[in-house]
Formats: structure tokens, C-alpha cells, sequence
């Protein structure tokens, strides 16, 4: 009984004793799978198992960690014994390969072959030079920085033209088109005679409005293209010049077709995005007929005034040039009956300032000033005596008889009073009669009015009748009260209207219309006599304009 509770103490000591060793054993073999990243959970779990199924997890374990290789099979060393038979004195410490599990105990042994050398841990376990060891379970892998595979161009590109708008004359807009790649402009100025541009703003619009200006001064500006996305980017500058000055100049007798034609170009350079203008045909010597608009040109409703049909009568061209810059410069300006504005944006104003450009030539310049060969030949047989007094076109036909209303052939071809072979025989007559028939099938045009010279009179409608005798006749009234002239209706004309621009005007197109005839002494008017007639009928146009706005 003795001797069997002592081997059961025995037998006893020695489990506690393995388990100590299998404890540490596995410490050790826990860190050398660390090492080589083993999973060291499915190797332990497998200890749990029979010996076929520990093998299999063994197996599995290995499958799944491709970068671990299975360590070499340890042979024990020669000092110490191949089996685990317990001594008496001293028990083994080393695990036995071959022992059974006892019908009483679980085994805690461990085989032999997945035991790494202790002597050698490194070297059986490298995995090949040419395979790459899978990441560990929950390791972070740095994503790949990318690689740009195209360049962003960050350059501005630079401001292709100025464009200026006067607003009275201390205001001007500077404008520009919109540039690539620029987030801002600097916007610099010099006045006529400094060296140096000033800094006057830095503006993300483009456009900029200048509130400091001197009449009678020019200015240049440049403007330059900034991008400031990464570091500071300038494109070269633009520079462009405005002339804060009055264009047409009144205080000479004879403004010529070339003049004018300056002063057209001059406004549009001045008043950009307000007044348009179009070369609505060429007279019969190959000059411009232009038709300059003021105001908005989408307007639903427009106005239409011709000037200078009869050639000596260039003053009133003068006059509807000036008309047009007085407006232009006082286009933002409350003034007079409110701002012209917004006259303007509901009823464009059409100008024909100077409608027999060839005749004007003549009375001014006599004959040599026609440019061509033939009519020259033709005019000197016609023995007209003085060109001063020329009412014609450079083929000697009259051309307000030269309309399609009540035509007949009156007169003979010379410096007045011919009507011309037939009807818009004329080039003038015809780019004239194309403009007003055009407006007219618009349904936009609501009045008319037609300058001459002389008399200081009016010539309205009557017998009309109806909606038209009615703003025929406001339309009349207004315009006399406005330049003190007198009623025309005792006046006698040689035509009888026959072929009239202002009959063709009432009688076909059936829209409201009148002439008026400034000065007083003799025409041409002399230039001490402008003063005058500018003081007389400055208004008149914008207050017709307001009138069927």
C-alpha cells in the first residue's frame, strides 16, 4: 500500500514536471515561429489532436503560411536519452518520441519532427532569395505614390484687347475678355505725359471701373493676367489708350465724309458696348453708307433718322454726329428726364448722319473729289456751273425724288431736281429703302425723322388719318416746342412730294415721321451759325425716343 502510494506520488511529480518543461519549451517555440512567422495557434491547437489528425492540422498550417518552411527534424543529442523511462533519482526532461499517451493522463508531448534546432533556428527557415514573404495578418502596406502622367500648365494667358466705355467725362469701364489660368488682373494707368504706370486696382472681374479721370486728358492703361494657385504667375501686360476728349468738332464749316467717317471709329473705340455700326450699302462713287445704333440693339422697338439726302446740306450730318456723342456721353447720366439708359435699352436709335456721301464731296471739294474716272468725265458735261450749291449724287439725280411713292420722271440729270430714270435707281436710295423696309418688317419701327436744310421749319403729315396722323402729329408737336421752328404747312415744294423720302415714309411703311430743315440764312450754313441749331435740336432725338419707348 506504501509502495503504491509512493509511485502514484512519483508518477504524479513527473506529469507536473513535463508539463513545466512543455511550458517553457513552448515559450521558446512560440518565439522562434514569431522569427519566421509561424502561425503558432494552429501548430499548438494540433497538440490537442490525435496524432493522424495532428499531423493533418499540421499540414493545413504549413499550406497556409507560404513564406514559413518546415523545420528540419531534430536528432537528439547522444547525452541524452532517446526515450522518456523515468529514473528514480532523476527524471527526464527531455520529450520522448515514441511515447503513448496514458490511459489516465493526456500526453504533453510533442513531435519530434516540428521541433526546430535550438543551435541553427535561422538557417532551415529562410525562405528563398526569389519569394517575397507574405504580409503578417493586421500589417499595414503603404499605398504607392502616384506618378503624374500629365503637366499642368498654370501660366496665364494673356489679355488679348482693351476695350473702353465712356461714363460722362470723368468715369471710363475698362473691359477685357475673360484670359485661361488667371484668378485676378492688375490693373495699371498713366496719364499724357508721366513716365511710370501706377497700381490702380487688382480686380477678380474683368473689368474694372476708373472714377478718377481729367477731360481733356488721355490715358493708358495696361492690364495684366495673374494666377496665384501656386506661387505668383504673370502673363505680359496689355496696354491700351483712352482719349478723354470730344470728338467731333463743330467749329468748321466743312465736315467732309472722311471726317466723319474718323468720328465714327473714334466713338466705337470710346463707347464700346453701346454704339454699334454697319455699312449698310456704298454710294455710287464707293463710299460708305453707315447705320450707326445707339443703345440696345435687341431692343423691340427703334427709331431711324436719315440726314444729308441733299448734298450741300452737310451741316445736318454735323449735327447728327454731335447728337450721337452727346448721348453716348451721357448714356449712365440722370439727366434731362431721367437716365437715357433706360430709353435706350427699350428703343435702339438708327443714324444714317451722312446719306449722300458723293454729293457732299462735290459741294465740298468740287469734282476732282470723286474718285472715279467715269463719273468725273460725266459730271464736267453736265456745265453746272458752281459745285458749291450741289444737292445731287455724284450721277446728278436728286435722290429725295428718287423713292418709290407717287414716282415720276421730272427734271434733267445735274446738281438738282432731276428724279432719276426710275425709281431706286440710286444705290443711296436702294441701301436706305432696304434699311427702313427691313426695320419696318421687324414691327420694330416707330418713328422717323429726316434733317435738311434751310428755313427753320417743320414738315409733319396730314390727311394721314387714324393711329398714324396721331403720333404723326405728337411726334410734330413735340419737335416744334423743342427747337422754336415753325409749321412748314404754307411751304411749296417744286415735287410735290412726288418720290419723297418722308412720303415714301408715310405712305408705304405707315409709320410716324418728320422733317425738319435748320438754319436760316443761306446753304451750305455758314459754321457761325451751328451754335444755333445745336441749341434748337439737341434734344430732339432722345425726346422722340422717349416718346415711343
Amino acid at each position: 500500500m506504501k509502495r503504491r502510494m509512493k509511485w502514484k506520488c512519483f508518477m504524479l511529480a513527473v506529469v507536473l514536471l513535463l508539463e513545466t518543461c512543455a511550458g517553457n519549451d513552448l515559450q521558446a517555440e512560440r518565439k522562434m515561429a514569431a522569427d519566421f512567422g509561424m502561425n503558432i495557434k494552429k501548430v499548438y491547437a494540433s497538440q490537442q489532436l490525435p496524432n493522424d489528425k495532428k499531423q493533418q492540422s499540421l499540414k493545413k498550417a504549413e499550406n497556409t503560411e507560404e513564406s514559413v518552411q518546415p523545420a528540419q527534424t531534430v536528432t537528439p543529442s547522444a547525452t541524452e536519452p532517446a526515450t522518456t523511462e523515468p529514473s528514480e533519482t532523476e527524471p527526464a526532461v527531455t520529450e520522448p518520441a515514441t511515447t503513448e499517451p496514458s490511459a489516465t493522463e493526456p500526453s504533453v508531448t510533442e513531435p519530434a519532427t516540428t521541433e526546430p534546432a535550438v543551435t541553427e533556428p535561422a538557417k532551415t527557415a529562410t525562405p528563398p532569395a526569389t519569394q517575397t514573404p507574405a504580409p503578417s495578418e493586421g500589417a499595414v502596406t503603404a499605398s504607392p505614390v502616384p506618378i503624374p502622367t500629365e503637366m499642368v500648365d498654370l501660366e496665364p494667358g494673356r489679355v488679348a484687347k482693351l476695350y473702353f466705355c465712356g461714363r460722362g467725362r470723368h468715369k471710363v469701364t475698362v473691359s477685357w475678355k475673360k484670359t485661361a489660368n488667371a484668378t485676378s488682373y492688375l490693373v495699371y494707368r498713366k496719364a499724357s505725359g508721366q513716365e511710370k504706370y501706377t497700381l490702380r486696382a487688382e480686380v477678380t472681374a474683368h473689368k474694372y471701373l476708373d472714377k478718377s479721370l481729367t477731360f481733356n486728358k488721355k490715358y493708358r492703361y495696361q492690364v495684366v493676367a495673374v494666377n496665384k494657385t501656386d506661387g505668383i504667375r504673370k502673363a505680359a501686360g496689355r496696354t491700351g489708350t483712352y482719349n478723354n476728349r470730344t470728338i467731333v468738332q463743330t467749329d468748321h464749316q466743312k465736315y467732309s465724309y472722311a471726317e466723319m467717317s474718323a468720328d465714327i471709329q473714334k466713338l466705337q473705340d470710346k463707347y464700346h458696348g453701346i454704339v454699334h455700326t454697319s455699312v449698310i450699302g456704298k454710294s455710287e462713287d464707293g463710299r460708305n453708307l453707315y447705320d450707326v445704333v445707339i443703345g440696345n440693339t435687341k431692343a423691340s422697338k427703334t427709331l431711324l433718322v436719315v440726314a444729308n439726302l441733299h448734298a450741300r446740306e452737310y451741316m445736318t450730318s454735323e449735327l447728327c454726329m454731335d447728337q450721337i456723342e452727346y448721348y453716348l456721353e451721357n448714356y449712365y447720366t440722370a439727366r434731362e428726364g431721367g437716365s437715357w439708359k433706360k430709353t435706350f435699352d427699350k428703343i435702339a436709335v438708327h443714324y444714317v448722319p451722312m446719306a449722300n456721301p458723293d454729293g457732299t464731296t462735290i459741294s465740298q471739294f468740287g469734282i476732282k473729289g470723286i474718285r472715279s474716272a467715269a463719273l468725273r468725265k460725266r459730271l464736267r458735261k453736265l456745265k453746272s456751273g458752281s459745285t458749291t450749291i450741289w444737292k445731287a449724287n455724284a450721277r446728278g439725280v436728286d435722290l429725295n425724288r428718287n423713292y418709290p411713292v407717287r414716282f415720276r420722271k421730272q427734271g434733267k440729270r445735274g446738281p438738282m431736281g432731276y428724279s432719276g430714270p426710275k425709281a431706286c435707281s440710286e444705290s443711296e436710295t436702294r441701301a436706305i429703302k432696304k434699311l427702313t423696309d427691313q426695320l419696318r418688317s421687324q414691327k420694330t419701327l416707330r418713328g422717323v425723322i429726316s434733317y435738311h436744310a434751310m428755313g427753320s421749319i417743320i414738315f409733319g403729315g396730314s390727311g394721314l388719318g387714324g393711329t398714324l396722323q396721331k403720333n404723326t402729329d405728337r411726334l410734330y408737336y413735340q419737335s416744334r416746342r423743342l427747337t422754336g421752328y415753325a409749321s412748314a404747312a404754307g411751304y411749296h415744294s417744286s415735287s410735290g412730294g412726288d418720290g419723297n423720302f418722308l412720303t415714301y415714309i408715310h405712305e408705304v411703311t405707315k409709320v410716324p415721321g418728320i422733317t425738319l430743315e435748320v438754319g436760316r440764312y443761306t446753304c451750305p450754313g455758314p459754321a457761325r451759325e451751328y451754335p444755333s441749331v445745336w441749341k434748337c435740336n439737341k434734344m430732339v432725338v432722345i425726346q422722340a425716343a422717349k416718346l415711343f419707348r
